[in-house]
């Protein structure tokens, strides 16, 4: 059987949703963080590998970046690589893929698949979010059958490597996101459960024993503490501690802390 992996990063489980709805088809296929800061490298012998990740401001998550330009491919030139990014319906992402496809040709790589899956819009610090949660799920459900049949079969598809004006922003937008952690506040309706902590997909939070947790101002805006938090202790300024709060349906917090390692 062939060996098959999946990279990922995921805040609010979408994009690890979407990973291993396509690795349970494949089968024999490992799911790893893109979170890291180590620079790995892969051994010989895979059959496919695969880059599951969210849409953030129109492009990809800046850890995303760093992690596939110090990833070592060379071992696997001939894999097909492919690539889908999750993004929200309000959103509306033009060619997130283009990014990837860039990346991977710097590296002497072709992205052979790449396609983008709507799913449901969480950044609550931008507005209050829907009601329709289980609904979107099913839709996505439906959505990403064709994209894992054409996967399985090695499709391959052509996209465009010039970027719109729209991800031509947003790679100016996450110079800034590191440190827009500084506006995040924790009432005292803590209770130091540490879920914040083991769901942050770039390790951008300390916690002490008994203690709030601590913005280490590398953050991506995944907004993963907020959203997994069970109190509704981790708020954005003034703009989110009435909103709903949302996790994938079909992926608990428990997962993305395994993804993270620190399950």
């Amino acid at each position: 059987m062939s060996k098959n992996i999946i990279f990922v990063f995921s805040g609010t489980g979408n994009s690890l949703w979407a990973a291993k709805e396509i690795a349970k088809e494949l089968g024999d296929c490992e799911i790893t963080t893109m979170g890291s800061n180590e620079k790995p490298s892969l051994p010989e012998g895979y059959d496919s590998i695969g880059f599951v990740y969210p849409t953030y401001a129109g492009g990809m998550p800046k850890r995303v970046k760093e992690f596939v330009s110090h990833l070592d491919l060379r071992n696997n030139k001939d894999a097909y690589f492919f690539a889908v990014a999750t993004c929200g319906r309000i959103s509306r992402a033009q060619n997130v893929v283009t990014q990837m496809r860039n990346l991977l040709k710097h590296k002497g790589i072709k992205l052979s698949y790449g396609e983008r899956l709507d799913m449901f819009s969480n950044y609550v610090v931008g507005y209050e979010m829907r009601d329709t949660v289980r609904e979107e799920a099913d839709q996505s459900a439906a959505d990403i059958k064709p994209m894992i049949e054409s996967i399985k079969i090695h499709m391959t598809n052509n996209g465009n490597t010039l970027l719109t004006p729209r991800q031509l922003t947003s790679i100016g937008f996450m110079h800034i996101v590191p440190n827009m952690d500084k506006n995040f506040n924790v009432s005292d309706a803590c209770t130091s459960c540490g879920i914040c902590e083991k769901v942050c997909p770039v390790g951008n939070i300390e916690l002490e024993r008994d203690a709030k947790p601590c913005f280490e101002h590398h953050c991506e805006q995944c907004l993963a503490c907020i959203q997994c938090c069970p109190s509704k202790a981790i708020n954005y300024k003034d703009k989110t501690q009435y909103r709903k709060r949302y996790i994938h349906p079909d992926i608990s917090w428990k997962e993305l802390a395994e993804l993270n390692k620190k399950g």
